[in-house]
């Protein structure tokens, strides 16, 4: 049985991770907290060894990166190429389809230009070439959605307001983004911990989704259609970050499964 070593396996992705994969793959999820089942480090250059890394071990919130500057980069940079070498290149890195910025005009693919746009994405990109220089896989990921995930996101302040009365706040309505829901990435990794693959992958639904747009869609599904939404911060910049998903497809035969309505109901609403 594969031997999968996860790292971050107590953020978002990490805990879903451990329980859809679980049956499949030895699985040995690591973290620098102390936590019942799973191996704690102090650094996660000393994980245990296994036939598989997947690195998630990485500052998710962008802003947080960013009061590192330039010493979380290093640091990040530092750790994933130690840890790419270590692994022959037997590792699947959790990047962000934010490397690609926000100005598309049509769904980014995988070899358009990346763009440095602060402490996060800077790391990212750093991370990624540490990665593809040993032979390892890289994963973009689109605005992952699901139970569990972070209170810091643009869905989780829609759904704080559900239900409620008056205005429905959103800081920007304007916004175009990729929204892929937890389950979804999930099998995309556990393709990927089942073959050899390498080089970039985007993994993201491939539809863009206005900030407007979710908040009604959120609204119309808890059944308070006539609320307004209101942008507190309005912004006249377009910005568009949506991930082109044909490359996936064509080399595991991966799609997100259901739309975005359907995932949330399931998720906040209580259907199935």
């Amino acid at each position: 049985m594969t031997r999968v070593i996860i790292t971050g396996a107590t953020g978002f992705l990490g805990r879903h991770l451990l329980s859809k994969l679980s049956g499949e793959f030895e699985l040995v999820p690591v973290s620098r907290g102390q936590h019942t089942g799973m191996v704690q480090v102090t650094n996660y250059a000393s994980v245990p060894d296994g036939d598989l890394l997947i690195h998630l071990a990485e500052e998710p919130d962008r802003a947080v990166a960013s009061l590192a500057g330039d010493a979380y980069v290093e640091a990040s940079t530092e750790l994933v190429r130690t840890l790419s070498r270590r692994f022959a290149g037997r590792i699947i890195y959790a990047s962000s389809g934010a490397v690609y910025g926000d100005s598309g005009d049509a769904p980014f693919r995988i070899h358009d230009p990346l763009v440095s746009s602060d402490t996060y994405t800077r790391a990212k990109i750093s991370g990624e070439a540490a990665v593809l220089d040993e032979g390892g896989a890289v994963v973009r990921l689109a605005n992952l959605f699901g139970p569990g995930m972070s209170k810091n996101n643009v869905m989780s302040d829609i759904l704080r307001q559900i239900p409620g009365e008056g205005p429905l706040l959103v800081r920007d309505d304007k916004p175009v983004r990729d929204f892929l829901a937890v389950d979804d990435a999930v099998k995309l990794f556990t393709l990927l911990a089942g073959c050899r693959i390498n080089g970039v992958l985007n993994a993201g639904s491939g539809v863009g989704t206005r900030i407007q747009a979710l908040a009604e869609t959120a609204l119309a599904l808890y059944g308070e259609i006539g609320r307004e939404i209101i942008a507190t911060q309005p912004t006249l910049r377009s910005s568009v970050n949506v991930l082109n998903v044909e490359e996936t497809a064509r080399a595991v035969g991966w799609t997100a499964s259901l739309s975005l309505a359907e995932h949330m109901d399931i998720y906040f609403f209580g259907k199935s």
